[in-house]
């Protein structure tokens, strides 16, 4: 992983993790800028968009409704933050090897629980 992360995206199953050498410019897209302000690194996106991030106030991993977050201003990032409560490797790991482990926020919600 590390050989390809700086010059290509690191794509598996249907999420991928970003170059590392974009980190700091999607971070600070106007767009995206409230998601680092509220220590929400984006490290990635899912199929439908919504962007991975990894929590740096508890090294989570979670995802962030892209839609939200570019249409509505006011809205806080951690507002419509789905954490998955799982480390950046059991992430990755995750993605891997279960069945049906979520591709966007959506279906984080509903693998949670948190929506029926």
């Amino acid at each position: 992983m590390n050989h390809f992360s700086y010059n290509q995206l690191l794509r598996f199953k249907n999420v991928c993790f970003d170059k590392v050498n974009e980190f700091a410019d999607n971070n600070l897209y106007d767009e995206n800028k409230r998601c680092i302000d509220e220590r929400l690194l984006i490290i990635g996106s899912g199929l439908n968009g919504d962007m991975i991030v990894l929590d740096l106030d508890n090294l989570q991993i979670g995802y962030v409704f892209h839609d939200e977050l570019w249409e509505n201003d006011s809205i806080s990032s951690r507002e419509i933050l789905i954490c998955m409560n799982c480390s950046f490797g059991e992430f990755y790991n995750n993605s891997l090897t279960i069945d049906g482990y979520p591709v966007d926020g959506f279906q984080a919600e509903r693998y949670l629980g948190l929506v029926k």
